[in-house]
């Protein structure tokens, strides 16, 4: 086959892919809301009608209206800024929580499905420990040793999440070092180490990336559960479950408080979860055959 002719087939094979990407709704729509989410935390100081952080005693609980399309909490600051800055701080959340736990994790579960044997008991014991736990609880736990706090609650989340891709990443690699291409690498001199991360690794970044959207929303909500007990971000930081933890003590004269805080996190958990149900249903063998 020439250059020429590879060539026009992946130029032939670009508007197939785009149809099929447009067919897929969940991944539009989920893409969509994701892209809000994103470009809010990204654009947040040129956005925000005023300081997340600035005092203002004499308006409040003012109720939404014009000068605040969200009103103000009980300090007088603008809600609707706190949840544009919340955004950025969920985003922070989410890079450092899947980062951290795809880190330890995946590399883990590489190791544990390609050497098999005693190494594979033993990690697959440690990561069945921690499945033991509920993740909430999980994290509840590590953040009631190591102290409340923002960085102590994305340690919670990693270590709550690290099972997940090791599970992952383990199935992955028991499919795929007996495929045909894995065998060649061994038999060619290929040292374990080259063959588990360029040639099986690479090959499971479709099922790891649609794993890291859908975590994202998980960290999203036990963000915000943390951070609603106290256990997470703390004061005056902006972040979206300790708005509504503060908005409840004030329910009976502005449900806005919690109102608005509790859509944006429902908003952003339902973007990635509906994101990551379009990029499971586009990197899927049968989806990409049709």
């Amino acid at each position: 086959m020439s250059v020429t002719s590879t060539r026009q087939d992946r130029r032939a094979g670009r508007p197939r892919m785009g149809r099929k990407i447009l067919r897929q709704k969940n991944l539009f729509f989920g893409g969509l809301m994701v892209a809000i989410v994103v470009l809010v935390g990204i654009v947040a100081p040129w956005i925000s009608p005023a300081s997340p952080y600035s005092q203002n005693l004499g308006i409040a609980l003012q109720a939404p209206s014009v000068a605040h399309l969200f009103g103000t909490d009980q300090y007088g600051r603008d809600v609707l800024a706190r949840i544009i800055f919340g955004a950025r701080l969920s985003l922070m959340e989410i890079a450092l929580g899947v980062g951290m736990s795809a880190v330890v994790g995946v590399p883990v579960g590489v190791v544990s499905g390609y050497y098999g044997g005693r190494v594979d008991q033993i990690i697959t014991w440690f990561l069945d420990i921690l499945f033991a736990f509920p993740g909430i609880v999980l994290a509840l736990l590590v953040v009631s040793i190591l102290g409340a706090s923002l960085f102590n609650m994305l340690i919670a989340i990693a270590v709550f999440s690290v099972p997940v891709y090791g599970r992952l990443a383990r199935n992955v690699t028991l499919a795929l070092k007996e495929v045909e291409y894995t065998e060649a690498a061994r038999a060619l001199g290929a040292r374990a180490g080259r063959v588990m991360f360029s040639h099986i690794l690479r090959n499971s970044l479709a099922p790891l990336i649609v794993q890291a959207t859908l975590s994202a929303g998980t960290i999203v909500l036990t963000a915000a559960s943390l951070s609603f007990l106290g256990l997470g971000a703390q004061p005056p930081t902006p972040e979206w479950g300790a708005m509504v933890s503060n908005g409840r003590n004030f329910l009976g004269v502005d449900t806005s408080l919690s109102l608005f805080p509790g859509l944006a996190i429902t908003f952003a958990v339902l973007g990635f979860n509906i994101l990551g149900d379009g990029l499971r249903d586009l990197l899927d063998p049968r989806f990409r055959s049709g």
